[in-house]
């Protein structure tokens, strides 16, 4: 066995991680989809959608890591790090647009141990 893995097919996926559907929800909705890779080794995908005033953004970086937040002209509004692939993007969706009420409009100030 050289180490190298056949692919699956979108169905039998699902089958084995139904929590996937949700990144199916977001290719739906015509997000973008980004592999995201640190010599040469994939670390994440990263799902994103751009409206007129803000970006939304997913990063899975394995079955129990998720990131999920929302970034407006003025920085990173709302961020959620969680182990619930559902529930995170399910928390990102949910959020109302810039300016309805409700939605969030502090910018989260990184502290000084936050790396970019």
């Amino acid at each position: 066995m050289t180490g190298t893995r056949e692919p699956i097919s979108a169905e039998d996926a699902l089958r084995r991680f139904p929590e996937l559907g949700a990144l199916v929800a977001l290719r739906d909705r015509q997000w973008r989809f980004h592999l995201l890779t640190e010599d040469d080794e994939l670390v994440a995908v990263a799902a994103t959608n751009t409206e007129e005033r803000y970006t939304d953004a997913v990063f899975v970086f394995d079955q129990h890591h998720v990131l999920a937040n929302r970034l407006v002209e003025d920085g990173v509004v709302w961020m959620k790090d969680g182990s619930d692939l559902v529930e995170v993007v399910n928390d990102l969706l949910s959020l109302p647009a810039p300016g309805e009420p409700g939605a969030p409009n502090l910018v989260i100030r990184p502290t000084s141990l936050w790396i970019p």
